[in-house]
Formats: structure tokens, C-alpha cells, sequence
């Protein structure tokens, strides 16, 4: 298969990605630290000023809003415009919003002030979360892709999910315009970073990843907004590989938040661990996905890509179906680590799968498609898998959502025949 590297540009070699990707990476680095240290100090400054329930999950719901509100339209905004400078201007908005805040919420935080700055904060995640991954065909070797999205991967999961939050606490211990400062610095300072990257053209010009199904170069301008979004929509469904991991996707959502929002339930009643033995089983699935991050690109290299998604996504619901079922806290964090190992395993090849079968100036919407439809699973997740440990119990959650995942991942991925290589694609309709 031909490289879609820039021009000017060589393939990278198996040790190296490339100068573009390192400068992507660097920013993407820069900016999972701030999303580590704002995702977990908004709600530390909700609960200071206005501790009830309710508004720390509005914030939440504020802050994804976004998400179900903008991620289509988005989605063509990022196949129309040159994404590294909808990515740039996404940080330096994120990295204003949070020193205006760290000037003018220094006294009172009022509740509305704070969904504001959540909001805001949403709406720039949405676009850059977006535009980021659907640059990533264009810098790098497509047979690298696996190995690409693993270092992003791993940089979210240390920086984000590992670092972010201890860091925010140390932070908010000291001033809450100290921690908030931080945070817009970090997202100054990935905005920097992605100077490095030069401009690339709008999705349907330049370097493309593929052509239209007529032969024409694909013209991403072509018609409005809702004409670009039914055209996202049409490609997905009308190719049975995007299809179904999409649909696994969607389950996999549903699963994660159900499972996840019940944890500290099992942590605290059933294992009977402190907040610390929480902290520390969430630790296991973070050093677990880690692993997995690393792990994965190099399983793609010797298993094809299809077989190797399924049987990690069987395998993460077999891995909550044992954390429900251990009673020791042991137990649980090797569930938990094996469940970080194999989500990487799902999450990597079906990121790199999606975008080698996307033709270049679908990207975007492709990716807005995939996320609209994971993520706006998991409110719902939550809510089943709260009335699962109400109606059952919290353990008999983990196996029930466990056993749904695996069957389903055996049901939904069933169809789909396997690779005639590990990089080979699949064919782009049934």
C-alpha cells in the first residue's frame, strides 16, 4: 500500500514515526497533562463552593454536552479546514479560558461561572479530540498506524489518567488560580508545540488517503453542513467493517461506563478497600493499559488486525466478569490490569483499522461518528449499570456487563472475514 506521508517527507523507519508525528506527540503530550489537571480540579472547586450531588454531575453533564450537541458538525468543520489549526486554536482557547479563570475566579465561584468554563472547555475538547486523530493518516506510514496511535495512547493514559489528577490535588492544595493557571500554561504550551507541524491543506485537497467510490478526487466542500454529515454517516454504515465496530464500539461504551461508575462501589462494600485501595486498583487498569498500549502495535505486526480486536474485546469482558466475581483485592487488580491490556487490544487496531479503510477527506466525520456514538453511550451505561447493582448487586453488574460484552463482541464481529495481512484492509463495501 502506498505511504500517505507529506510531501518532503520519507516513510518512517520501523524505531522512528517521523519529525511531524514527534511535534504531534509532543503537543498531544502537553495537552493530556491539562486535561489531567482540569477534569480534576472543576470538580474540586463544584464541591468546595457548592457541595450537593446534583451540580457536581451537571458539571459533568455541561462539560460532554458538547459532544452530543456539536461532534457531526465537527466532524465536517475538521474534513473542510486545515485541522492542525483547528487543533492550534482549540488550545490557545483552552489555554485562555483557564487564565481569564485563574484572574476572575479567585474569590467566589459561582455555580454558573463554572459550567461556563466546562462548557467552553467541552466545545475545544470536542474540536481537538476530533481534528487530532483524523491528522494522523497524514503524518505517519499507514502500516505504522498501530504503532502511532499506541504512543498517543500511552501518553493520554500516563499524563491524563495517571499524573493528571494527583498533580491537580497537589495543585488545588496550594491555590485554586495556581491549579487553573497550570492547566491554561499546558495548553499554551501544546499550542506552541503543534508550530512545529506545518499547515495541512483541508481534507479533500493535498495528500489523500483515498478517492471518491466513482474514482473522482473526493471534494470534501461539496454541499452544506447537513449534506456532510449524512455523506459521514452513509460511508460508515455502508461498509460492514466500519459497521459492526461501530456497533462493538458502542457496546464497549455502554460496558466501560457501567463498570466503571459501579468501581468504587466494589472497591469500598464489596472488597472492603480505603480510598487508597481504590486509588491503587485504579492504578492496576491504568498500568495495564500502558502495557496495552505497547503491547498492541507489536501484536499487530504478527496477528491480523481483525481477529486480534475480537478476541481482546472478548477477553476485556471476560476480565470484568472476573473483577465482578474476585473477592480479593488482588484478585480484582489483575482483573483490572488484564482488562487495561486487552482494552488497548480493542482500542488500537479498530482506531487504526477505521483509519486506513477512511478515505482522506472523511476522516473527520468518520471519527465524529465513531465517538458521537461510544461516548454518548456511556450516560446510559451509568444509568443501567446502576440500576443493574440496585436490582442485583454490584458484583453481579461486573458479570452481567462482562458476559454482554464478550457475547456481543462474538455476535457483532462475527461477520467480518480476517485480514489477507496484518495491515491489509478489508474491502471498503459487503
Amino acid at each position: 500500500m502506498a505511504s500517505t506521508a507529506p510531501s518532503g517527507t520519507r516513510p518512517a523507519r520501523r524505531g522512528n514515526l517521523g519529525r511531524p508525528f514527534r511535534w504531534l506527540w509532543a503537543s498531544t503530550a502537553a495537552s493530556n497533562a491539562g486535561d489531567g489537571i482540569t477534569r480534576t480540579l472543576l470538580p474540586l472547586l463544584v464541591v468546595a463552593g457548592h457541595p450537593d450531588p446534583v451540580a457536581v454531575a451537571g458539571l459533568t453533564a455541561v462539560n460532554m454536552l458538547p459532544w452530543l450537541l456539536f461532534a457531526l458538525p465537527v466532524g465536517v468543520l475538521v474534513d473542510r479546514v486545515d485541522r492542525r489549526g483547528i487543533v492550534l486554536v482549540s488550545n490557545g482557547v483552552r489555554a485562555a479560558a483557564l487564565l481569564g479563570a485563574a484572574l476572575v475566579l479567585t474569590g467566589d465561584r459561582p455555580l454558573p461561572a463554572l459550567y461556563a468554563l466546562a462548557f467552553v472547555l467541552g466545545i475545544a475538547e470536542t474540536l481537538a479530540d476530533t481534528a487530532a486523530p483524523a491528522m494522523l493518516p497524514r503524518l505517519v506510514d499507514r502500516r505504522h498506524l498501530e504503532r502511532a496511535n499506541g504512543r498517543l495512547s500511552a501518553a493520554q493514559i500516563v499524563l491524563n489518567e495517571t499524573a493528571g489528577p494527583p498533580v491537580a490535588g497537589l495543585l488545588a492544595g496550594l491555590t485554586a488560580a495556581v491549579a487553573l493557571a497550570t492547566g491554561g500554561l499546558l495548553y499554551a504550551l501544546a499550542a506552541l508545540l503543534l508550530l512545529g507541524l506545518a499547515p495541512l491543506a483541508r481534507g479533500g485537497g493535498g495528500d489523500r488517503a483515498g478517492t471518491s467510490d466513482d474514482g473522482a478526487p473526493p471534494r470534501a466542500g461539496d454541499g452544506g453542513v447537513l449534506h456532510g454529515i449524512r455523506e459521514g454517516i452513509g460511508f460508515v454504515l455502508g461498509r460492514r467493517a466500519l459497521r459492526l465496530t461501530l456497533a462493538a464500539s458502542t457496546l464497549y461504551g455502554l460496558v466501560f461506563s457501567a463498570t466503571f461508575s459501579m468501581l468504587v462501589l466494589l472497591s469500598t462494600r464489596t472488597l472492603g478497600l480505603s480510598e487508597a485501595g481504590y486509588g491503587l486498583l485504579l492504578a492496576a487498569g491504568s498500568a495495564g493499559a500502558v502495557a496495552g498500549s505497547w503491547l498492541a502495535p507489536r501484536a499487530a505486526d504478527r496477528v491480523p488486525v481483525v481477529p486480534l480486536a475480537r478476541w481482546s474485546l472478548v477477553a476485556s469482558g471476560l476480565a470484568y466478569t472476573a473483577l465482578g466475581l474476585a473477592r480479593h483485592p488482588v484478585l480484582a487488580a489483575l482483573a483490572l490490569t488484564a482488562n487495561g491490556v486487552f482494552m488497548m487490544g480493542w482500542n488500537i487496531p479498530v482506531m487504526s483499522l477505521r483509519q486506513r479503510l477512511t478515505p482522506e477527506h472523511l476522516q473527520g466525520r468518520v471519527m465524529s461518528v465513531s465517538r458521537l456514538c461510544a461516548w454518548g453511550a456511556m450516560p446510559v451505561g451509568a444509568t443501567l449499570g446502576g440500576l443493574l447493582a440496585k436490582g442485583l448487586s454490584v458484583p453481579a453488574a461486573f458479570v452481567v456487563s462482562g458476559t454482554v460484552l464478550a457475547a456481543g463482541a462474538l455476535l457483532l464481529l462475527a461477520p467480518l472475514r480476517t485480514d489477507p495481512s496484518p495491515h491489509g484492509d478489508l474491502p471498503d463495501k459487503e
